[in-house]
């Protein structure tokens, strides 16, 4: 037994040796191994120009103070910021000097403060008569001047036939920034980006007149130079519906059913009434899911726009007072001052469509109740059925389908939608909002926006324009497009065969935005109505005299006089 416990112990402790001497070893090798690398993120143009001395680690500041703006939201509007000065200030600044970093990121930290008090506005301000009351008024207006001017072509009206097309519709839109030839005058965006930054900016970096000066002639040169000869090419804008349809459904093809029936078509057997009749119980059920779901998402959509417009009509009760007190002041709304940071004041308000009231209470129209105002002013069916029924008017070179077509079709649809026009006026902002205004949305138009005016970014060489046959065929198949999207029952409107649709949809739909120079003027309309609608201190009200009796929408063009005087009187740029 002694001898065992001998070998035992002998035993146990060679295994305790060889357990010793492991573990030394994997002491050693573990020792021995080198670090493993700390993992950092690439360095993207908004970190190395905007902020070179931030840590590799560390996520770039919050640009937007919302808590509804994501992440990706900010690194997009970084990087279009990046682009934007790499493009337009470092070539010049590094002939200056090739040394200092601090010039860009004090560029940033300007157009920091005026995005976020744009941000600000934006959240005060209701953005759905904007969108959808007076962008179709806009465009229905814009289509009715360009079919006018089209028929004076060649006649005495237009001054003995010598006069362009372009000539004539500035004739019936006049306006100051715009020549007839579809020049904007850089003079004019200048002075409206300078009355903006007089808004946003803090009153020691608005009189600082060298900061001004670049940051405004870097929004001048993109807008100038980048959207105004982009959005009002005709190929560009048939490129971007074509973007926003998708792929044409009419093209994919469709795939061919196995016949029910044997290989004879006199053949019936009991296996295919079988067949059938599962196929119709399977088709009836999707059918009654599908209209279930579509029951449960309309009222529970029906349920959301009754409390957020209750909550709208709560808030602006309780605010009203505060407001046009606020509007008194000296500082403007959306401004910044230097004892209050801009943090809190943003993160009271809401994204919640209809948040505040206008700065001032409007009048009422003569003989009006204030509800029956209310729902004039609030009415965003008639101006989308009125645009419609523009869309639908035949143009003078057309003589299918007869002018009685589309006034037929706006009276039908005039009586199916007066019961719900309530609702429907309440819905669509909804939608506005939820849909179109969603941190997403907003992400895919910024990268849209990018890649318009820096395609590939910048110094990359753009890709060369369309040629024009290119954008002849752009615009045939946007146009087949357009049709394949109208209901079969309903393209008869258009014409008996498939060409005269085609060319009925060509001419009543697109050709009035086939000119370079009309959609200038459209352009500049468009960018006086946004503007209008932030800040409406820039505009110039009408008199009391020639106003009285007249009611026109805040902020509205009928509203606002086209001249644009800066808010402050010493605020004159150079």
């Amino acid at each position: 037994m002694s001898g065992i416990r001998t070998l035992t112990s002998e035993h146990g402790g060679d295994e305790d040796d060889a357990r010793s001497s492991q573990s030394i070893t994997s002491f050693q090798t573990d020792k021995q191994q080198p670090p493993a690398k700390a993992v950092t993120k690439p360095a993207s143009l908004a970190r190395r120009l905007l902020f070179p001395h931030l840590h590799a680690d560390a996520d770039l500041p919050p640009l937007l103070v919302s808590p509804a703006a994501t992440l990706e939201l900010n690194d997009e509007l970084y990087n279009f910021i990046a682009i934007a000065l790499r493009a337009f200030v470092h070539p010049w600044w590094m002939k200056i000097t090739r040394y200092d970093k601090e010039f860009l990121p004090d560029i940033t930290r300007v157009l920091t403060v005026v995005i976020r008090s744009l941000e600000a506005r934006i959240i005060r301000t209701d953005l759905s008569p904007l969108i959808l009351r007076d962008l179709p008024s806009l465009l229905s207006q814009h289509y009715q001047d360009y079919r006018n001017a089209q028929s004076k072509l060649h006649t005495s009206y237009a001054s003995g036939g010598a006069a362009s097309l372009p000539q004539l519709f500035h004739q019936s839109q006049p306006h100051m920034a715009v020549s007839a030839d579809g020049t904007v005058d850089d003079a004019y965006i200048r002075q409206a980006i300078d009355g903006v930054l007089a808004s946003c900016l803090p009153w020691e970096d608005y009189d600082a007149d060298p900061e001004r000066f670049i940051v405004r002639e870097i929004i001048v040169k993109v807008v100038l130079g980048g959207v105004f000869p982009r959005l009002t090419q005709p190929w560009f804008i048939h490129q971007q519906i074509l973007n926003i349809l998708g792929p044409d459904r009419g093209k994919e093809k469709l795939v061919e059913r196995p016949s029910l029936h044997g290989t004879s078509p006199n053949s019936f057997s009991f296996h295919s009434l079988v067949i059938f009749f599962l196929s119709a119980i399977r088709s009836i059920s999707g059918a009654c899911l599908a209209l279930m779901h579509a029951y449960r998402h309309a009222i529970g959509t029906i349920k959301k726009v009754n409390q957020s417009t209750a909550f709208s009509h709560v808030s602006s009760e309780q605010d009203e007072t505060e407001c046009w007190r606020g509007a008194t002041k000296s500082t403007l709304p959306g401004t910044l001052n230097t004892g209050v940071s801009h943090s809190e004041d943003i993160t009271v308000q809401q994204p919640v469509p209809m948040l505040s009231p206008p700065p001032s209470p409007p009048p009422l129209r003569p003989g009006l109740s204030p509800a029956a105002d209310h729902q004039l002013q609030h009415n965003y069916v008639h101006p989308a059925l009125h645009l419609l029924t523009t869309f639908l008017t035949p143009s003078p070179s057309l003589i299918y389908p007869p002018r009685s077509t589309p006034l037929a079709i706006t009276y039908i649809l005039t009586l199916l939608l007066t019961p719900f026009t309530s609702i429907l006026s309440r819905l669509l902002p909804h939608l506005l909002y939820t849909h179109l205004f969603s941190p997403s949305s907003l992400i895919t138009i910024l990268q849209s926006a990018r890649n318009a005016l820096f395609p590939g970014g910048y110094p990359a060489v753009p890709p060369p324009d369309p040629t024009p046959d290119e954008q002849v065929e752009l615009r045939k198949e946007l146009a087949r497009h357009l049709l394949a999207l109208i209901p079969t029952p309903l393209q008869l409107v258009f014409g008996t065969n498939a060409e005269m649709r085609l060319d009925t949809v060509d001419k009543a739909l697109l050709e009035p935005l086939s000119s370079a120079e009309c959609n200038t003027h459209l352009m500049v309309f468009i960018l006086d109505l946004i503007l209008l609608s932030l800040f409406p201190e820039m505009g110039v009200s009408v008199p009391g005299d020639l106003a009285e009796g007249v009611r026109s929408p805040v902020g509205s063009l009928d509203s606002m006089v086209t001249d644009m005087t800066p808010p402050r009187p010493d605020s004159r740029p150079p």
